[in-house]
């Protein structure tokens, strides 16, 4: 139903901060000559102009009109913004220049865009020319889902443009970093001790999410890469530019044998090798040879993958110069700056907390911490982590503090408070 406009008043303000968008319609006229704004309980009422913020001083209002368009037959906005005295008096510039009015305060810029939202949603008689093409009103949560949805490169690009846009200061930028890095802990935790998410265990939810063949050696494989500052910050406090996946160490023979596969090789200015293990691949057996005082025996899993350090160590070394690297992207790795001289080595493989914990100084546990540091102490061409030890790495980055000894029988909780 068309409106008479005889006994109208129109010239009111509308607070959108202090009042609800749903208290007002945009009607036309009962001549179709007009588009106005009508308060939904006084039908007396009309609105021209928003407030958009104010202050104890001065507000910020956006007047508004309507020209109809002869070839859409829709109403065209026009908007103009005013800095005012809170009387009402417009405030103008000594300067000749043009003056900015910016809503450098997200509640400010909120009040803005939801004003387009409203003028947005009357599309049948409201003509915005090019606005649907440029922008789309959205919820947050289908925001949330179309950006998850998204190529990680698209997602890179879409989160500089929003850091762009926001003008985030340096301690901003870091508070973005310090909540994503604390979800990667989160994930890690969970991991390490494969707890439940929704009924299933972590290592199934996370291969399931992933894709990833079985085996869970293919899961750390792959969450250490997607997380790579993990290792790229932990590893002998040698910061590592870049890890190339599953590459081959030394020179093939003519059926293409003869050269290990490394998990992980690190690009920095030098090369470092990564064999990924299990967290349950044990260190040590469940008994030690009886003739042996104060040491206690190591599992074959635990010589075969310091064994098999030892190997891609001396294949790289033999290969390096001449062989080509390819990325993820199927581009070569550009080997400038780069050298490989007696390559560091990382193992990561089991779980001290799990195996021997020494938190409740049991004999044959403390023993065999002893026996496994004796080991490291006089292996320099190794360096060997447990999963737990990078985990409190890790930690010790994000939080700058360091776990209690008896974390990892804590609550999750107590640890992430």
């Amino acid at each position: 139903m068309g409106l008479n406009t005889k006994t109208m008043t129109f010239d009111n303000e509308f607070d959108l901060i202090d009042r609800e968008l749903s208290e007002i319609q945009i009607k036309e006229t009962y001549n179709k000559d007009k588009c106005l704004i009508w308060d939904r309980k006084n039908s007396e009422k009309s609105y021209n102009s928003f407030v958009l913020s104010k202050n104890n001083r001065s507000k910020t209002i956006c007047e508004l009109s309507f020209y109809k368009s002869s070839v859409t037959n829709k109403y065209l906005p026009r908007l103009i913004f005013k800095r005012v005295l809170i009387d009402g008096t417009t405030q103008f510039s000594k300067s000749e220049k043009n003056v900015n009015i910016s809503f450098q305060k997200s509640d400010d810029a909120i009040q803005f865009w939801k004003l387009i939202g409203f003028l947005n949603s009357y599309k049948d008689i409201v003509d915005l020319g090019e606005f649907d093409k440029s922008f789309k009103i959205v919820s947050k949560d289908s925001f949330i889902l179309e950006f998850k949805n998204k190529e990680e490169k698209q997602k890179i690009e879409d989160i500089k443009e929003l850091i762009s846009i926001a003008e985030l200061s340096t301690y901003g930028i870091k508070a973005i970093t310090f909540e994503a890095r604390k979800q990667n802990l989160k994930a890690f935790y969970y991991l390490l001790k494969n707890k439940s998410i929704k009924g299933t265990e972590s290592h199934t939810f996370y291969r399931e999410r992933y894709k990833i063949q079985k085996g869970e050696e293919y899961i750390w494989h792959h969450f250490l890469k997607k997380h790579d500052w993990i290792l790229g910050l932990n590893v002998d406090l040698k910061f590592i530019i870049e890890f190339l996946d599953e590459q081959k160490a030394g020179k093939e023979d003519s059926k293409g044998k003869g050269s290990p596969q490394i998990d992980l090789l690190g690009i920095s200015e030098f090369t470092t090798l990564v064999e990924l293990k299990h967290t349950n691949t044990n260190i040590f057996k469940k008994e030690k040879h009886k003739g042996r005082a104060n040491t206690w025996d190591f599992t074959s899993d635990f010589i075969e993958g310091v064994s098999q350090c030892l190997g891609q160590k001396f294949e790289l070394d033999k290969s390096f110069d001449e062989k080509t690297f390819i990325k993820e992207n199927k581009t070569r790795l550009s080997k400038e700056g780069i050298q490989s001289i007696d390559p560091q080595s990382v193992l990561l493989i089991g779980n001290k907390k799990r195996e021997f914990p020494i938190n409740d100084n049991d004999d044959v546990n403390l023993v065999k911490n002893m026996t496994l540091q004796r080991f490291r102490r006089n292996n320099r061409n190794i360096d060997i982590l447990t999963f737990d030890e990078l985990f409190e790495r890790a930690f010790h980055i994000v939080y700058s503090r360091k776990l209690d000894k008896d974390w990892y029988w804590k609550d999750e909780d107590e640890i992430f408070n």
